[in-house]
């Protein structure tokens, strides 16, 4: 079938664990922890990193295999690496505003030069100018772009009317882990759901460690609030008081979060009750499986010829999908897209 071609924003934990997972695959036959061993034919270690980009100065011009074991990295280290022979390039800082032209053309160059079929977009959730700035030089560089941050890529209608004059398919925004927050609490709403019982109140809170949740507190917290509650709201189809989001960074925790849920209902004759739930998790490995369903996905994309948001993939793997909808239909529709 031969290799994707991936390109990289942001070297920090989701893509210290991606590579990392990616080299578990290759060296393993098991499938353990893939929702789909294959997806249109493609293995997970049919992945192949070609070009990373980051802004941080300790990761720029060393190997990626290097970069993604930085000290500002706190991804838990489940192999060691053999060179890649990929150097992370300096990326574009939108939010600063420096050498944005320069840097700019030097991601466009290096896409090109790397041959790369998808950008995949794992910076720092807050910094909404810089995705916009990567997703414009996708298009340049005529990659398909897979946009994992709370930016909005996917939902912006000029954005996506530009990919499909180009012909690209595109993907996104936010990813939805593969046993994160949202998709359980979504989970769960759907299975009570189904079981006839009648939600009243629902709120699920988040307590982090690491980068990401340093950045979603004190950057992002109200945007992230809104996008996983309005995403949690679609797996009943009436209205109830609902909350669903980040509430707190703890600097300790590392890359450990903890996800509290509780719902209050009632059931048979209108007994209530009511349920608290409680999830522990190493948050990078969590966006693994999914990002590399959505890889493969839009692999296939671009070799059936599809451009624009390709919506079976986006409702399937990300939050804020231009098209939300249950957990089982969106993976009812990503299975039929893939087969």
């Amino acid at each position: 079938m031969g290799s994707i071609k991936v390109a990289v924003t942001g070297v920090g934990n989701c893509c210290s664990a991606l590579i990392q997972g990616v080299h578990y695959y290759r060296e393993h036959w098991d499938s353990l922890g893939l929702v789909h061993e294959t997806v249109g034919g493609f293995k997970a270690k049919d992945i192949e990193f070609v070009a990373a980009f980051d802004i941080e100065p300790s990761k720029i011009g060393r190997d990626l295999s290097e970069s993604i074991f930085s000290p500002l990295n706190t991804a838990p280290k489940i192999r060691e690496l053999p060179k890649l022979d990929v150097k992370v390039t300096e990326g574009v800082d939108g939010e600063s505003g420096r050498n944005i032209e320069t840097a700019r053309s030097n991601v466009v160059n290096k896409l090109v030069e790397s041959d790369a079929e998808i950008l995949l977009n794992l910076i720092s959730g807050s910094a909404h100018k810089s995705s916009r700035l990567y997703a414009e030089a996708a298009l340049e560089a005529d990659c398909s772009f897979l946009n994992a941050t709370p930016a909005i890529i996917a939902c912006d209608t000029t954005l996506v009317k530009l990919f499909e004059d180009r012909g690209l398919p595109l993907v996104g925004d936010d990813l939805l882990d593969q046993i994160g927050a949202t998709a359980l609490h979504m989970g769960i709403l759907e299975f009570l759901n189904s079981r006839g019982v009648r939600i009243d109140e629902s709120y699920q809170l988040d307590v982090g460690g690491g980068a990401e949740s340093r950045s979603t507190f004190e950057k992002t917290r109200d945007l992230k609030r809104k996008i996983k509650t309005e995403a949690v709201s679609k797996s009943v189809s009436y209205s109830f008081p609902l909350v669903s989001g980040s509430t707190d960074y703890v600097d300790f925790m590392n890359n450990q979060r903890d996800s509290f849920f509780w719902f209050k209902g009632r059931y048979f004759s209108g007994a209530s009750f009511t349920m608290d739930v409680k999830l522990s998790t190493i948050d990078a490995p969590n966006a693994g499986s999914i990002l590399i369903d959505a890889i493969r996905g839009l692999k296939l994309a671009r070799k059936r010829g599809l451009k624009g948001v390709i919506h079976p993939i986006s409702s399937y793997g990300f939050k804020n999908a231009p098209k939300k909808c249950t957990v089982s239909k969106a993976y009812n529709e990503f299975k039929r897209f893939i087969e």
